[in-house]
């Protein structure tokens, strides 16, 4: 189904970055100012001829125009089910005791207020602020940022509740194009829920899907981001990250809140240090570094 909205939205967006005004726009294809304005307030759609002469200008084909999950069809290459925008890959499993705490107790929003330093979070809760989201919030907004600077496709990988580096990205560029996925289908399902109120944005897309077995083609995610699935992943984490290399493009960045750290490097440190690392990032020292070789990567860059 096409949603007029999302459709003007993403025009405007390309327009912008050719860069074009509405009216040079329509000089070049031939219409009237006020065509393009309703293109781009999703009142109306142009005609085949006009939408195959905008995708040529868009760089992208007439589905992922119109379509919201055309790029996963693309990337998949095969068939899938959709309902209500999201794409499951996997079937749904049975809904967890803790899924269902997630959504009766508001933890996706809690976390999203969180990060973007909102009103809402987890202080206003019978539980109180989380110091861990407080003293890693920096450290996120750094990576977010270096994650929306590559740009291209994004694939969040196992974005749980706490929505990964996700929230992050879009407070750096919030046009970036990022695929939710998580084996969770109540995850997926309760992000776009809220996401459709609080951004409504084109960019986005919603998969269901195991990211052992990611159902996409090689070579076809431009970024893959992590915080925190692989470690914490059900099934194998070597073949996470040989899956995660398989889709990632040329030259493409895995970005893995994950440990690369060996025992022998915090064996090397002071007593205390190694006390007090252990204590805050106990998750920083379930090595993955040779795994991360085994999988293909020829660079990786540990940051603690």
């Amino acid at each position: 189904m096409i949603n007029n909205k999302h459709f003007g939205k993403r025009i405007s967006d390309f327009r912008r970055r050719i860069p074009l005004s509405q009216a040079e726009l329509a000089e070049k294809m031939g219409v009237s100012a006020q065509a393009v304005s309703k293109w781009e307030t999703g009142m109306a759609l142009p005609d085949v001829e006009l939408l195959l002469e905008l995708s040529g200008l868009c760089g992208v084909s007439v589905n992922e125009l119109l379509l919201d999950n055309a790029l996963l069809a693309r990337l998949s290459g095969r068939s899938f089910e959709t309902r209500n925008g999201i794409a499951y890959f996997v079937p749904g499993s049975e809904e967890k005791k803790w899924a269902r705490e997630m959504r009766e107790e508001g933890w996706i929003e809690r976390n999203w207020r969180d990060a973007w330093d909102q009103p809402g979070g987890w202080a206003e809760s019978k539980y109180g602020g989380s110091r861990l989201m407080e003293r890693s919030r920096p450290d996120n907004l750094r990576v977010g940022r270096k994650i929306a600077e590559r740009g291209g496709i994004i694939l969040e990988i196992g974005i749980g509740p706490g929505g990964g580096y996700m929230p992050f990205i879009l407070q750096a560029a919030p046009a970036s194009q990022i695929i939710l996925s998580d084996l969770s289908h109540t995850v997926v399902e309760e992000w776009k829920c809220f996401l459709d109120r609080e951004l409504d944005s084109p960019y986005l897309r919603y998969a269901v899907l195991d990211f052992c077995e990611i159902p996409f083609g090689d070579c076809t995610v431009d970024v893959v981001s992590d915080h925190g699935g692989i470690i914490n992943c059900i099934g194998d984490r070597s073949a996470a990250l040989r899956e995660v290399y398989r889709v990632l493009k040329p030259g493409g960045l895995l970005v893995s809140l994950n440990g690369f750290v060996t025992r022998e490097a915090l064996a090397a440190l002071p007593e205390h240090a190694q006390q007090e690392l252990l204590d805050k990032y106990p998750e920083a020292f379930d090595n993955l570094y040779e795994d991360t070789v085994l999988a293909g990567f020829q660079k990786t860059d540990s940051v603690v």
